[in-house]
C-alpha cells in the first residue's frame, strides 16, 4: 500500500524508517553524520514524503523469509516457549500423581475400614511400574535433548 506523500506521518511510521536507517548504518550505507541528521529528520518528519526522501536512496529492504510449511509443522516449542515433549512428559507425571494418591486414599479407606491391621500396600503395584516408565522416559527425553 503506497501512502500519499502528503498523508500525516504517525509515530509507527517513524519508527519503521528510523529502523530502515539503522540497517543501512550497520550495513555501511551511510556514513555516522549521514545517520545522525536523517535520523533528526526522521523524528521531526510530519509526511510519508518526508520519511520517503529520507530513504529513497537506499536499496529496499530484503524480504523476511517465509517459513517452510514442514519446518512450521515440525516445530517443538509452543508459544510458551516450553517443548512439546516436555509439556506431554509434565501432564504425564501429573496423571501419574494423580492416580497415585487416589489409590493411596483407597488403600488408607480401606485400612481405617477394616479398623485392623493394615493391609498389604497393593498401591505400590499401581505407581510402581507406571512410575519406572515415566522416569525412564524423563531420563531418556533429557539425554536426546542434550
Amino acid at each position: 500500500m503506497t501512502n500519499s506523500p502528503d498523508l500525516r506521518a504517525g509515530d509507527a511510521d517513524r519508527d519503521r524508517t528510523i529502523g530502515l536507517l539503522r540497517d543501512a548504518y550497520s550495513e555501511g550505507r551511510l556514513t555516522h553524520e549521514e545517520f545522525e541528521v536523517r535520523l533528526e529528520q526522521a523524528h521531526a518528519a510530519r509526511t510519508f514524503g518526508e520519511l520517503d526522501a529520507l530513504t529513497s536512496d537506499l536499496p529496499a529492504p530484503a524480504p523476511a523469509p517465509a517459513p517452510s510449511a514442514p519446518a512450521a509443522a515440525m516445530s517443538t516449542t509452543g508459544p510458551d516457549g516450553h517443548s512439546r515433549r516436555g509439556r506431554s512428559l509434565r501432564a504425564a507425571w501429573a496423571s501419574w500423581l494423580g492416580v497415585s494418591v487416589l489409590v493411596n486414599v483407597i488403600w488408607l479407606a480401606t485400612w481405617v475400614g477394616d479398623g485392623g491391621d493394615a493391609p498389604s500396600y497393593w498401591p505400590i503395584w499401581v505407581m510402581g511400574p507406571w512410575g519406572a516408565a515415566m522416569l525412564i522416559a524423563t531420563l531418556a527425553g533429557r539425554s536426546s535433548d542434550e
